[in-house]
């Protein structure tokens, strides 16, 4: 007797609810915490049945697991939200199990948890909205800067080939020496304007494919200096790079030099030439070669201002890439080598 007393102090003491229902559906035993949370007394529950104290609680999911355990003897572990007679609603996690006497059921109140976690639910679905909706006004501004710089770039573009335009007229009022020297400063002009025409053609509005602008610097250079332009053979030696604006406008410039100075020098008297340029990045920075199989500047003509001037400005080129030009031995051509970052 006393034990029986000590396990029923035990329970009446859990934080959790206990309660042992009969085949019949009548209460046998309930703890005061089941009571608290039907919002109801113990001793209106002992001796009646479930559907006496919660009428229509035969008709929920709950009744339907609680049958279920009664009538198969298994054990069920779940969450349900139990309406209470007053229509007020709590979640309660739930454990049946079967017993002689019928089944027991061990019930937590997790109300103030789900609503946690549905708060957590919605400032998730509040901040996914205002991360979406951000996300949406972002992309607009970046479309619009995009438009407006695809249009700077095609304006700078469209004005340096009216700079360009301008020369050529100015070339037909000149003689051969001063013409020569606007046929120059045209060129690297055009330099300049096919860089701002690869930009506002490219996806991405801030890098240049470096391949496929050295294959278009080269046939651009081959049109403007040479009749037979199928002869001349640029090969190619680069890892798949992009780079910005600032590193491409003084590369393709010094390029630009190189590649006309072959043209006009290396391969002088000839109808064809072949060109080597190489790009790698090693160890953060980035290794130039240029190569080619003509006679050598070596033996241009000294007075030559023209030719002078270039490497004057392959020189200041160079700088801007903060490296410096090494010529390098070769038993044929010419041979550079530009180190930079």
């Amino acid at each position: 007797m006393k034990r029986s007393i000590l396990n029923l102090s035990i329970l009446d003491s859990l934080l959790e609810g206990f309660q042992v229902i009969g085949y019949d559906w009548k209460y046998l035993y309930v703890n005061r915490t089941v009571a608290n949370q039907g919002q109801s007394r113990i001793e209106l529950l002992i001796g009646k049945t479930m559907m006496e104290c919660y009428p229509g609680i035969e008709n929920t999911y709950l009744f339907s697991q609680l049958k279920k355990c009664m009538d198969e003897r298994i054990t069920f572990q779940f969450e349900n939200e139990f309406t209470h007679n007053d229509g007020t609603k709590n979640w309660f996690e739930l454990r049946i199990e079967p017993i002689p006497e019928g089944i027991f059921v061990l019930s937590t109140n997790i109300t103030n948890r789900k609503k946690a976690e549905e708060e957590l639910l919605q400032l998730k679905d509040d901040l996914e909205n205002k991360v979406q909706m951000r996300t949406a006004e972002l992309e607009k501004l970046n479309n619009e800067k995009d438009v407006i710089l695809k249009e700077m770039h095609h304006r700078v573009k469209n004005n340096l080939q009216i700079i360009s335009s301008l020369i050529r007229l100015q070339m037909e009022e000149g003689n051969n020496d001063f013409n020569g020297v606007l046929d120059k400063t045209q060129s690297r002009i055009e330099t300049i304007a096919s860089i701002h025409e690869s930009l506002y053609k490219h996806k991405d509005l801030a890098l240049i494919n470096v391949a496929d602008y050295w294959k278009k610097l080269f046939k651009d250079c081959l049109n403007s200096l040479v009749r037979e332009s199928a002869n001349f053979k640029l090969n190619l030696d680069l890892d798949y790079l992009e780079l910005p604006v600032d590193k491409m406008i003084p590369l393709g410039l010094l390029i630009n030099e190189w590649i006309t100075n072959s043209i006009l020098h290396g391969f002088k008297g000839r109808d064809h030439g072949s060109i080597h340029l190489s790009l790698h990045l090693k160890e953060g920075k980035y290794l130039l070669t240029y190569k080619d199989d003509g006679i050598g500047f070596v033996k241009a003509k000294e007075n030559d201002k023209q030719h002078h001037f270039g490497h004057f400005l392959i020189d200041g080129f160079a700088g801007q890439l903060n490296g410096a030009v090494q010529n390098k031995k070769s038993n044929a051509g010419v041979h550079f080598e530009l180190e930079f970052e």
